[in-house]
């Protein structure tokens, strides 16, 4: 819920009337959701039952047409998903394993991350199987699971000047909005460390045109996604997707609140919500029922013994022996 708060807090504050952030852990207690736009966001770090509750929501609300939902908690990609699928169509020039799989065909240099965190990559460029086996030993060392953990192919996007680009874009519905472009000369390319008058420029052609909305709406589209930024760079014409963030900081420009580039964006994005906001003209409450909880039927044995609570456990032992004991004279 951070970035969306900061974004209302700043860029947004036009926007608060419409917006309002709701936890996961409140939505699945309310009984009752009024009528209008629901994004998913984050599912990538919900549980498995967390994911399921939320998809319990999704089904009450659905049917209802003054309803739009973005984002299914169980259909929309998450990173393994999209990358691995992005690599067998032929896309994405780079795959990505789990740790636990089969890593016969992985490439060098590689890196690992995990695989649905945005605290970007664990480890530097692992250039063979040797150093990626210790970079495994140590994570294992300090108490890092392996189950939720990724190894990525490097993919080398460095233009003839040896400059990393991240292309950033927005999606709302099938609205994008591009949003900036960034430099670097690390492979890691976060902050936009390479400002010269011929980057600023490129980046607000960029912002200006849209040059890749086309296949940025393929992408969403293949991903399931509704909402959410997509974060890529260009391998000569090609299309290199790094993730789609469902729970992306909004406008993080600070540094450049003042400037036309930066309002520009801003307005795009205010007018993108307000394009998938959904019109009311009803007061109306959606009833969510309890989502029905599992249960694993005991058999009659084990029922028998756990009804005796007093008894001791040895009794209890002899008494389901006898019951299963009992039960098969009787069937023959």
């Amino acid at each position: 819920m951070n970035v969306i708060n900061w974004y209302l807090e700043s860029w947004g504050q036009t926007l608060g009337s419409r917006i309002l952030p709701v936890a996961y852990e409140d939505c699945f207690n309310k009984q009752n959701l009024p009528l209008g736009t629901y994004i998913f966001a984050d599912i990538e770090r919900l549980s498995p039952q967390e994911t399921e509750k939320a998809a319990w929501i999704w089904n009450q609300l659905q049917n209802h047409d003054q309803v739009r939902l973005l984002n299914h908690p169980l259909w929309s990609m998450c990173r393994y998903e999209l990358l691995k699928t992005l690599y067998n169509y032929g896309s994405n020039q780079f795959n990505i394993y789990r740790l636990t799989e089969n890593l016969a065909d992985l490439k060098f240099p590689a890196f690992i991350r995990g695989e649905n965190d945005h605290e970007g990559n664990k480890t530097p460029l692992l250039k063979n199987r040797e150093e990626l086996d210790e970079a495994i030993s140590q994570l294992v060392s300090r108490g890092e699971n392996r189950q939720d953990k990724v190894i990525i192919e490097f993919c080398d996007t460095r233009d003839d000047q040896g400059t990393f680009k991240k292309y950033s874009a927005f999606a709302f519905g099938d609205t994008i909005v591009p949003v900036h472009v960034r430099y670097q000369k690390n492979w890691v390319v976060k902050a936009n460390s390479l400002k010269t008058a011929q980057r600023d420029q490129e980046n607000q052609t960029y912002v200006e045109t849209n040059p890749h909305v086309e296949q940025i709406q393929a992408i969403f589209k293949l991903a399931r996604i509704q909402y959410g930024r997509i974060d890529y760079s260009l391998r000569g014409e090609d299309i290199q997707v790094w993730e789609i963030n469902t729970n992306p900081t909004i406008c993080h420009f600070r540094e450049s609140y003042k400037t036309a580039l930066s309002q520009k964006v801003s307005k795009h994005i205010e007018q993108a919500f307000i394009s998938i906001d959904t019109p009311i003209s009803s007061k109306e409450q959606i009833q969510i029922p309890p989502k029905p909880k599992p249960r694993t039927k005991l058999e009659f044995a084990s029922s028998l013994s756990e009804a005796l609570p007093w008894l001791p456990n040895s009794y209890k032992i002899n008494l389901r022996r006898s019951v299963r004991r009992l039960i098969k004279i009787i069937k023959k």
